[in-house]
């Protein structure tokens, strides 16, 4: 009998976001059981406060988790946590010395998405899928600290409102701030929307920049809490940023999304599911994708051509696209 669950999760906020779209098919089938997320550091708070998951550790793999011995350690701690099963969506060789059955992942070639491969170690095991996705959800505590912020900041709630991140993790996936405050200004001026200009709390200054650069000024969200953040993205009626986590969360919230991607793979990484938009120039370079591994941005350019080629207007009819559909 299954009664506890864990999940190896992910280190990137992103990839443990896009990681949910197990919970419901595993909720559905093990009704009773307990799940528990193994998430890194920077994930841990957004999944721990999400009500659907019962309980949430720490896999700290660049810091006490690193070493062997810190490895063996976290083995110990889940180990007497006594798992029935273990889902393991990282590929990990350790999980598999935790105890309880192990479900990991098989090899599929070609550009198989990131939740299609996560649900696959469900399906080959006799789950049901159908319809799972990524999904985040909030307490009230979040939902009521995110209205305070519209309000006090003067959200119009009859304005169409919009969530801007211009930033990533890896330069190579940018694109340029002057064009995320021609987007917005754009946005401004023919949807008189309002836009909601979220940062991580390393971007802040490119987040000023766009912010300067508009003529309409933003309203910049500086919210360090992640759960803050994702409720924010829940409540604009669109999204449009590069490839990172905020965008997965957009989708994991139900945020239709207008992904801007070059250099990263957007058939494994884009956003999840048909009711979103991406956006590629199409250039060829023959090096793209790219990807932030054990060489990042080798041809060592400090940035991508084929992101810089996706224009304002490409984005912007994007926009009017996914408005349209949902309008519809």
């Amino acid at each position: 009998m299954i009664e506890k669950i864990l999940v190896f999760s992910f280190s990137f906020i992103g990839d443990a976001v896009l990681s949910t779209a197990v919970i419901s098919p595993l909720r559905q089938h093990f009704p009773d059981a307990k799940i528990t997320f193994l998430v890194g550091v920077r994930a841990f708070d957004l999944l721990a406060a999400d009500p659907q998951v019962d309980q949430v550790l720490v896999y700290d793999n660049r810091g006490e988790h690193a070493s062997w011995w810190g490895k063996i350690c976290l083995i110990k701690l889940l180990r007497r946590e006594e798992f029935d099963l273990v889902v393991d969506l990282r590929d990990s060789v350790w999980s598999r010395f935790v105890g309880g059955k192990h479900w990991g992942m098989r090899l599929r070639r070609g550009n198989i998405h990131a939740v299609t491969r996560y649900l696959d170690v469900l399906q080959q095991r006799g789950l049901n899928v159908d319809g799972a996705r990524p999904q985040l959800q909030f307490t009230p505590s979040s939902l009521s600290k995110r209205d305070a912020f519209l309000t006090k900041n003067g959200v119009n709630r009859h304005q169409v409102l919009v969530g801007i991140h211009p930033g990533g993790n890896w330069v190579y996936k940018l694109w340029g701030p002057e064009s995320f405050a021609q987007i917005a200004d754009r946005l401004c001026e023919k949807w008189n929307a309002q836009i909601l200009l979220f940062a991580g709390p390393d971007e802040r200054e490119l987040q000023a920049k766009v912010a300067n650069l508009m003529h309409r000024q933003p309203i910049c969200v500086k919210a360090d809490d992640l759960c803050q953040v994702a409720a924010l993205i829940a409540a604009c009626d669109f999204y449009i940023g590069n490839d990172t986590g905020p965008m997965h969360i957009a989708v994991a919230v139900g945020t239709p999304v207008v992904s801007i991607f070059g250099s990263t793979n957007h058939h494994r990484n884009g956003p999840y599911g048909e009711e979103h938009i991406v956006v590629h120039s199409g250039m060829e370079l023959g090096c793209n994708p790219c990807h932030p591994g054990k060489r990042p941005g080798g041809c060592g350019k400090g940035s991508c051509a084929v992101i810089e080629a996706i224009t304002v207007e490409q984005v912007f009819n994007a926009a009017e696209k996914l408005r349209h559909i949902k309008c519809d």
